[in-house]
């Protein structure tokens, strides 16, 4: 009985063991198994990882192409403005007086045109008294002293010398010399109404007071900051009624403008 017992004893221990075994294996498996499954999630979160580090390395080299083109186009685009800017100032024209036809008839010599000249301030609004002139023939000249600043000052609107500046000396018409013309303004007196310029005529007194030195001295006239000093004598035919504007180029001169 009793080695029945031990045998029945031995086969149970026997069956623990070899469930205790199984089991063992059988967890040492799932371990395993989860291990690898650990082991490959983390290569997988690795690779994730990397590939989001990559994304946003190209997101930020983007971002920084981006940041250069908007900044390059708004420099184009303060460069484009700057330059309509100052081609807008070259080519920005100043009224600076007023011709009428008030009749013409003939004389005993030929025709006699008989104008209104009227001037302008910097304001456009009327300076001075207008003042009725008689020239012989249909052709009517108009002689006047301009100086042209530098492109650099007209092209940054420098207020002194950021448009050119005349002065009307006398007109006439094709029948007479110029030396028998209507006398408009006095050399070397103050250069009153025809600036093209908002500042005061002060400034500008002493170029005209010695317009000819400026005129014959390119080295003075450099240092002035002046491009050319030179006579102009436009000349238009005068037709009866007509009206023409007289306009001064800030970076040039004098035109004569049917209304």
């Amino acid at each position: 009985m009793a080695r029945v017992l031990n045998l029945l004893a031995l086969l149970v221990l026997g069956g623990l063991v070899g469930i205790v075994g199984w089991w063992t294996t059988h967890y040492r498996g799932s371990v395993l198994e989860q291990q690898r499954d650990l082991a490959e999630r983390d290569l997988r979160i690795a690779g994730l990882t990397e590939d989001i580090e990559e994304q946003a390395a190209t997101l930020r080299l983007a971002r920084e192409e981006v940041d250069r083109v908007s900044e390059r186009n708004r420099r184009l685009a303060r460069e484009k403005r700057e330059l309509e800017l100052r081609n807008r100032l070259l080519r920005l024209d100043h009224r600076l007086a007023l011709i009428e036809v008030l009749d013409q008839r003939e004389g005993p010599e030929g025709v006699v045109s008989r104008v209104r000249f009227e001037e302008f301030g910097a304001d456009g609004e009327p300076a001075g008294s207008p003042r009725t002139l008689e020239v012989s023939g249909r052709f009517l000249y108009l002689e006047s002293q301009v100086v042209k600043f530098s492109d650099d000052f007209v092209e940054a609107g420098d207020a002194l010398r950021g448009r050119s500046i005349c002065l009307f000396r006398r007109a006439w018409g094709e029948r007479q010399r110029p030396v028998e013309g209507v006398e408009l303004d006095t050399v070397g007196l103050r250069p009153g109404l025809a600036l093209g310029d908002e500042i005061a005529p002060g400034p500008h007194a002493e170029l005209l007071e010695r317009f000819w030195d400026y005129a014959n001295d390119r080295a003075l006239a450099e240092r002035a900051g002046l491009r050319a000093a030179h006579g102009e004598a436009p000349f238009t035919e005068l037709r009866p009624g007509g009206r023409y504007h007289v306009e001064l180029r800030a970076s040039g001169g004098l035109s004569i403008r049917p209304e």
